[in-house]
């Protein structure tokens, strides 16, 4: 069964019949490559999704083909509006969805950007929807900003700078590592409450040795999750 993919996306029935097309095969056939940080390319299908291209990643300047960049919120680290304003150049065709306050920075550069919230559904090869509502607090005397998740494909889910349990199932979970508004000890629940099947650590820019969070989150992280660093930029099947 073939997925309606331009005609009636936003429908129950286009979600239903995709769900039912390929819920016996999601996360064996995705690929994930990682751009340092938070910057990650996820294929799916005809979908190639770049979520959060900021200044502490490098390299995604170079893809083509895109489907969809996905910005989560608007701090530096997850948006480099003039690298992404080049990496649109080299793909003419892929749209950008982004929370209010990313968005209007995007704009502010010169670049059009889909405005997204919780409850948001698109296309980008495959069926994406968007989670969340806020940034993790850092600090009462620092100015809360917005911030989203995105599902994509019922079963990637890239939470931004937030680590909200919500009620939707999780296969493969893009989980902050280490954070200036989280304990250690946040993201390993986070990371059993959500007890994905696979694991891929993000946002560990902020640390000099990253492997002491990933060992925290392998050793302490639930029974059946498998958790997955990728080395470099070379891609990895989840």
């Amino acid at each position: 069964m073939t997925p309606k993919r331009w005609r009636d996306w936003q429908s129950l029935e286009y979600w239903s019949e995709w769900t039912a097309a390929t819920g016996s095969e999601r996360g064996t056939n995705m690929k994930i490559t990682k751009f340092g940080h938070s910057c990650l390319l996820v294929e799916e299908a005809s979908a190639r999704v770049l979520f959060d291209p900021g200044k502490w990643s490098s390299g995604f300047e170079a893809l083509v083909g895109l489907t969809a960049v996905c910005i989560t919120h608007q701090h530096a680290d997850h948006l480099d509006a003039e690298k992404v304003s080049k990496l649109l150049d080299a793909n003419p065709s892929a749209q950008v969805y982004a929370d209010e306050g990313a968005a209007q920075d995007l704009g502010a550069a010169g670049i059009a950007a889909t405005v997204v919230a919780a409850g948001t559904r698109f296309d980008a090869g495959v069926p994406v929807e968007v989670l969340g509502t806020g940034h993790a607090p850092i600090h009462p005397d620092i100015r809360p900003i917005g911030n989203v998740g995105y599902l994509l494909a019922d079963s990637f889910f890239h939470p931004g700078d937030a680590i909200e349990v919500l009620d939707e199932r999780i296969e493969v979970l893009a989980i902050p590592a280490v954070a200036p508004w989280m304990r250690a000890s946040e993201t390993v629940d986070y990371l059993r409450a959500v007890a994905p099947r696979t694991a891929i650590p993000i946002h560990e820019a902020v640390a000099s040795m990253p492997e002491m969070y990933h060992r925290y989150l392998r050793d302490l992280g639930p029974d059946g999750t498998n958790l997955v660093v990728p080395n470099g930029r070379t891609p990895v099947d989840v």
